[in-house]
């Protein structure tokens, strides 16, 4: 991976070498909500308190009142965020910290400029009047020569601080950016792999194997190879066959003729059905004219009835019984 200066200053999730950049964010809200509060009660204090404020000051004083009533807002919304781990508070706090930082680095510019040239006369001319010793009015200069040195070593110090908490908060942004990709990304995965599993579900009561009872386990042996026909009882094909393009196939079983049990009973095979359905279907169309009738003596060897005892017999010419005769007594004579 290439090396990248945005990882370097953005990227990482500690500050001073060691400490979790979430335990940062934490304090400086915490010490944030702190001065911020301070600094505004100050604030329109002053603006509620002194009448004889001019204009340009009045405005800067107000101005600053906003921003700190701000800064003390947002600062609570970061201090929720870092403790509940929500991202919208935190970058809330973020984007209002990068304003507040470059807010600060406007003003203090400005401070510094008005330092340097528009007071630095005022200064110098102060001294002169008040002082009349040579000695004495050099000390006085270099001294405000040394409060706008100490003034620019704490601007800077301040300045510095602010833009290191700005980095630790960003880090802290792009750490919990992360950390939400991922468990998106996470149940994303495991979605889509519950979807071709058996989850059990809320609310859903699977029964248990009763007392006694044992579940097997299905596994298997992977130091065999698979057959799938081991279960089925079919043989496998011959592999040097297959691998020689040749085959061979026996002939095929003899049919057998199985018999089926008929609805009243007896045994019927699959031959005598079929040829009793054939004889049905003729007989069907020889009564619907499609046929011509067949000859008196033809008869069929089936028929539709079926007896618990099997196919009847063949059909054979009825013969007349002969009449009986009993003997009795001739009628007796009368004489």
């Amino acid at each position: 991976m290439a090396f990248s200066y945005r990882d370097l200053f953005f990227g990482g999730t500690t500050f001073c070498c060691c400490l979790p950049v979430r335990v940062g964010v934490l304090i400086m809200s915490f010490l944030g909500m702190l001065l911020s509060g301070i600094l505004s009660i100050i604030l329109w204090f002053e603006v509620a308190s002194t009448p004889d404020m001019t204009s340009g000051e009045k405005a800067a004083f107000v101005c600053a009142g906003l921003v700190e009533t701000l800064l003390f807002a947002v600062c609570i919304l970061g201090f929720a965020g870092v403790i509940v781990r929500k991202q919208l508070f935190v970058m809330i706090y973020a984007y209002f910290t990068y304003f507040h930082f470059v807010l600060n680095v406007g003003v203090a510019i400005w401070l510094l400029w008005l330092v340097t040239h528009g007071t630095e006369n005022a200064a110098v001319n102060a001294c002169q009047r008040t002082i009349q010793n040579q000695d004495a009015q050099n000390q006085c200069i270099g001294l405000l020569k040394i409060a706008k040195g100490v003034y620019i070593g704490i601007a800077l110090v301040v300045l510095l601080a602010e833009l290191y908490g700005a980095i630790i908060v960003a880090r802290y942004v792009n750490q919990i950016q992360r950390e939400k990709r991922g468990a998106r990304a996470s149940r994303m995965s495991t979605s889509n792999e519950s979807a071709f599993k058996l989850v059990p579900q809320r609310g859903v009561r699977y029964s248990s194997v009763p007392g006694g009872q044992h579940v097997t386990h299905l596994s298997y042996d992977g130091t065999k190879e698979f057959d799938p026909y081991r279960e089925a009882g079919t043989p496998p094909l011959d592999a040097g066959a297959i691998a020689g393009g040749s085959f061979s196939y026996g002939s095929p079983p003899p049919l057998v003729a199985t018999e089926e049990v008929a609805y009243g009973g007896g045994s019927w095979t699959h031959e005598q059905i079929g040829a009793e359905e054939k004889e049905r279907l003729k007989q069907q169309d020889v009564d619907m004219g499609i046929l011509p009738a067949p000859p008196e003596g033809e008869v069929s060897a089936h028929r539709d009835t079926k007896s618990p005892h099997g196919p009847p017999p063949p059909n054979t010419s009825a013969i007349d019984e002969l009449p009986r005769y009993t003997l009795s007594d001739p009628p007796s004579s009368r004489v």
